[in-house]
């Protein structure tokens, strides 16, 4: 069953978003400074309302997990309200791919986000992932640009 993050999961999912960083080859530098600013995030923002963590336990162990972020926009003609919801940090441990767990995650998260009167959810989708997001609807752009500012 799926279920909210709570402060008592935190390092779970730091664990967790580490395994994620790991697959994506992302962990290049002090790992120990990564775990620690990861941990920080979580404990400052899982009972944050901006935000929302949803979990998937297998034996008592959080074995998926997904977040997401809202805010809010100005408004368009297809969302005049202008709330959407960004899905980031979804990751199942690799024992149990397969098996439907990160559906349910997104599904729950989708439900959340519908409940919170979203109309709008987007995300970046890893190589990986873009046939579960195909799966529950997910529409593929090409139009997302990123800059990140460089460290002195």
């Amino acid at each position: 069953m799926v279920e909210k993050a709570v402060l008592e999961n935190v390092q779970d999912l730091v664990n967790l978003r580490m395994l994620l960083m790991k697959e994506l080859g992302e962990l290049n530098g002090d790992e120990e400074l990564f775990r620690k600013a990861t941990e920080e995030y979580f404990t400052a923002n899982i009972n944050n309302p901006n935000g929302y963590t949803a979990i998937l336990k297998a034996d008592g162990e959080i074995v998926s997990a997904g977040s997401i972020v809202f805010f809010i926009r100005p408004p368009s003609p297809s969302n005049l309200q202008g709330k959407e919801a960004y899905v980031m940090n979804m990751y199942t441990a690799f024992h149990h791919r397969k098996q439907g767990c990160a559906s349910a995650v997104l599904k729950h998260l989708m439900h959340y986000c519908q409940k919170s009167g979203v109309n709008r959810i987007w995300l970046s989708a890893s190589s990986a992932g873009k046939s579960l997001y195909h799966k529950h609807g997910f529409i593929e752009y090409e139009s997302e640009m990123e800059y990140v500012f460089k460290k002195n």
